[in-house]
């Protein structure tokens, strides 16, 4: 007896400390739910971009941020709108007379001491053009502003949250005694749990022969159901009446009522739990919770009783049933006079939300998990930065759909298929070239309708996807005679047979057109697949496979023939990393879909680092660009200068032999996107890249494309300009009706014919 009598007093005392370290790491960090939290990228406003002064402030606004005038001082969240004379005031220089008007502002995140050197300003002209950026003070001038990183998605697990931690300070005081008054009339004064209060609920459920009242406290609630089991068991019950009595021994009131309003469940909002009062008054009220009323803090205090029970939305009568209860409640406590009780009372219900939460982007948080999957790393309570550009997003997903909304119409063969229950699809990636980051993730259509991800687990055959590599190795070598390949030198565009391991592989072009002796930019830029492939040939496929992997593809190739005009699949992600550098003159630097991530205690555990490593020769990269130039200026990607975007940009269209697959990788010097249109089924959808995919790297091309400056490439040094007339096109068979009287092409400076 004696040994079970120690035996227990060990095992309770140590129970005891285990509880106790539990419950002090728990509170004092906040972790009862720590939800995995997603930001999108900053918003960047760059010199030369074209932006209205509204829209900024708009997106200011949304953030909460507070306007200031031009001459007082900025805090964190505040900002700023002037005209001309302000502007110059402010900055102390003399502005043109161009310059119209600026907006300036200072980051929420911001510390203190940190606000004036934090200052950012853009200067606009008439035409609503960025002139200048200013960082200071004292003002320099810089390339870019960002703004704030906004708060894009919470999960627990992989139920999508709406959560926002509020202080006890912001919830006003009415909220406070109306929590108080219905689910804990003595929190203020019991040490955990109140021995009146279960003994009141006691005598209540004898005398109505049911359970009609718990005896629970706001303690032993937050004890139940954060560190318990929802089982009914009187061991359960035991721990939570100790667990609580230590949680209030080690506490105080304020932190623990703090705590409960921010993790207790307010509802369900579609598919996203509403958890702590902040998210809850949003989503009921659209409010921040400091401005609610009594009313809406009376109908706040009911629903947590039961939300299903009392949703407002969905059980307006048992809802104000309840709030009408919580306010005889604090009528009964005095906290109400009988004139508010009968005002909040009579006040009408808010009106449901218009639109019920959605996930932001799914397709590119999908993106975001997987990476985290092969970094090793779990999402769970993980602060996740990402590159995802929100406008852009939207942007591209519209221009996806519409895009095939229209083939499905409109197409008289793709309508039949429709009809036949068969959807066109479709996907998108965006990269930053500068940065390695990936922007846009639109892997379908509707992520309602389908989760695959095509944007990262398609893998598809390429088609002329892969002509640009071929010409790249041919550039990087010479030819039979000896002679340098450069974007002038003639290839054979001619019906051949390759014979090859007891078979035999006759190419065709497309339309079965062929034009005999053409320069490899012309070759390249009409995808002509007998010249592509025998240059490939000639160049040696081993060789073509190398500079292929060099650029990032990471799929294996096989040394076949069919090689070289993409007969083979790739990962749109592959396409997006290789045809990013050559948009870097051969420069290679990871992608990522991830800024940096913290955990809860606010480590970095991630940080995106591109590491650029030079692959090949970056004259031999800047020729081929000058050639995919040209695929946008007058070959099959044409109709991109012809449909409005006149950015300088170079790019490949990529057509399958089976009509499966529609592509086009285009890059301009600050974005590389790549759109992909087929069946998930492999039907054949008789669409080239330029009628299938172009159309939609136009579109989305024409709103985000010129957010940046329409800037030439920065070629290498060691390169050259080269003007070609018609004269020389012709003489060179590279002129056709229609086509420019003039080209100008990118040379090795060490490879310059003689004439040129």
């Amino acid at each position: 007896m004696t040994l079970v009598i120690i035996s227990g007093i060990g095992f309770a005392t140590y129970s005891y400390f285990a509880l106790e370290k539990e419950l002090t790491e728990k509170l004092e960090s906040k972790k009862f739910i720590v939800p995995t939290e997603f930001y999108a990228a900053p918003p960047t406003f760059y010199t030369k971009s074209t932006l209205q002064v509204s829209d900024v402030e708009k997106q200011l606004l949304r953030q909460n941020y507070r306007r200031r005038n031009y001459d007082q001082r900025l805090l964190a969240g505040d900002y700023f709108v002037a005209d001309r004379d302000q502007c110059a005031a402010r900055l102390q220089i003399g502005l043109n007379d161009l310059q119209e008007s600026c907006i300036g502002w200072v980051t929420q995140d911001t510390p203190t001491q940190k606000v004036d050197e934090s200052i950012q300003i853009l200067v606009l002209q008439k035409d609503h053009v960025v002139s200048q950026i200013f960082k200071g003070a004292p003002f320099v001038e810089v390339s870019e502003a960002l703004s704030e990183a906004p708060l894009l998605a919470q999960y627990i697990g992989n139920e999508p949250l709406m959560q926002r931690t509020v202080t006890l300070g912001e919830v006003p005081p009415m909220c406070l005694n109306a929590i108080m008054a219905i689910e804990d009339a003595q929190f203020l004064e019991h040490s955990g749990v109140s021995l009146k209060g279960i003994f009141r609920a006691l005598v209540k459920n004898i005398t109505k022969g049911r359970r009609a009242q718990g005896g629970s406290t706001i303690t032993q609630q937050l004890v139940k159901n954060y560190f318990l089991t929802s089982e009914r068991t009187i061991k359960r019950k035991f721990q939570e009446f100790v667990m609580s009595i230590l949680l209030e021994s080690r506490f105080s009131k304020d932190e623990i009522l703090e705590t409960y309003l921010n993790v207790i469940y307010m509802g369900q909002n579609g598919a996203f739990q509403v958890r702590g009062y902040g998210s809850a008054s949003r989503y009921y009220f659209g409010k921040e919770i400091s401005d609610l009323n009594l009313s809406e803090c009376s109908l706040m205090a009911a629903i947590v009783n039961s939300p299903g029970l009392y949703n407002p939305f969905r059980k307006p009568v048992n809802a104000e049933r309840r709030r009408h209860l919580v306010l005889e409640k604090m009528q009964g406590l005095n906290y109400i006079s009988p004139e508010e009780f009968t005002e909040a009372d009579r006040t009408p219900l808010p009106n449901e939300p218009r639109t019920l939460a959605v996930e932001t982007a799914p397709y590119y948080l999908d993106a975001v998990r997987k990476q985290l999957q092969t970094q090793g790393l779990s999402p769970d309570g993980l602060k996740i930065y990402t590159a995802l550009d929100l406008e852009a997003q939207d942007v591209a997903q519209e221009a996806l759909r519409n895009h095939l909304d229209n083939l499905e119409k409109n197409n008289k063969y793709i309508k039949g298929l429709k009809e036949k229950n068969n959807s066109l699809e479709g996907s998108i990636l965006v990269g930053n070239n500068k940065t390695g980051l990936v922007n846009v993730v639109v892997g379908g259509r509707n992520y309602r309708m389908t989760q695959f991800n095509r944007a990262i687990d398609g893998h598809r055959q390429v088609g002329s996807i892969m002509k640009p590599f071929v010409y790249l190795t041919a550039l990087l070598n010479d030819t039979d005679e000896g002679h340098p390949y450069t974007p002038i030198t003639l290839l054979n565009d001619e019906k051949f047979t390759y014979k090859y391991e007891r078979q035999a592989w006759s190419p065709d072009n497309y339309g079965k057109k062929y034009y005999g002796t053409v320069p490899m930019f012309y070759a390249l830029k009409n995808s002509l697949n007998a010249a592509t492939a025998s240059l490939g040939i000639a160049v040696g496929l081993g060789n073509v496979i190398d500079v292929t992997h060099e650029m990032g593809v990471t799929s294996a190739l096989k040394s076949f023939p069919a090689m070289t005009l993409g007969a083979f699949e790739m990962y749109p992600r592959e396409v997006l990393q290789s045809y990013m550098t050559l948009a870097r003159m051969g420069e290679k630097q990871g992608i990522s879909f991830i800024r940096r991530a913290l955990n809860s205690d606010g480590q970095e555990v991630f940080v995106h680092d591109p590491k650029p490593t030079n692959t090949v020769d970056a004259a031999a990269v800047a020729s081929l660009v000058g050639m995919m130039k040209q695929t946008v200026l007058s070959g099959t990607a044409r109709s991109i200068t012809l449909n409005g975007f006149f950015h300088p940009a170079a790019g490949k269209t990529g057509t399958t032999s089976d009509n499966k697959d529609a592509w086009f990788a285009g890059f301009t010097p600050y974005l590389t996107t790549v759109v992909w249109v087929g069946y998930d089924n492999n039907l054949p959808h008789k669409l080239t890249g330029s009628n299938g995919a172009v159309p939609v790297w136009t579109q989305f091309m024409k709103k985000i494309g010129t957010r940046f400056p329409a800037d030439d490439f920065a070629w290498p040094e060691n390169t050259q300009k080269v003007l070609l007339d018609q004269k020389t096109l012709e003489d060179l068979n590279a002129y056709r009706e229609n086509d420019p009287s003039q080209v100008e092409l990118i040379f090795d400076s060490a490879k310059v014919p003689s004439g040129f």
